[in-house]
């Protein structure tokens, strides 16, 4: 037999299972790994580029002449906690991240596939040029 104070419990429990809404807000709140591709127009390029301190890292895609290339599939992975993130970016992509650490940034462009490890710190501004021969 269950006493009352067995069976509030239970009712809770049961209740807190039942609303997803209320675990969502939790899981929302927590810092995740990000990846955002843009910069394609004047606007968007200017705007990410004075927000680089606000994120830990980002990534300037463009050919060893100097043009800006775009539809770079892009990795970055943070293989400790198997957090991963990957988009098609270009010309600039940002990236932040949960907690400091060592991060892996993969991306190919044309048949070429680059790799570069980068300590990352939230909102740490760090930048990165990824360039292809053209």
């Amino acid at each position: 037999m269950m006493t009352p104070c067995k069976s509030a419990f239970a009712a809770l429990a049961l209740l807190m299972l039942a609303t997803p809404g209320w675990t969502q807000a939790i899981a929302e709140d927590a810092p995740i790994l990000r990846l955002e591709c843009g910069g394609i127009g004047l606007e968007e390029s200017e705007r990410m580029r004075a927000e680089v301190g606000m994120h830990a890292l980002t990534v300037f895609f463009s050919t060893t002449a100097g043009g800006w290339v775009t539809d770079v599939e892009t990795r970055v992975d943070e293989p400790l906690s198997g957090q991963r993130v990957e988009a098609s970016c270009g010309p600039i992509g940002q990236v932040d991240v949960p907690a400091p650490g060592r991060y892996r940034i993969s991306a190919s462009y044309a048949g070429e596939r680059q790799e570069h490890w980068v300590d990352l710190v939230p909102q740490g501004g760090a930048r990165l040029s990824l360039r292809w021969q053209e």
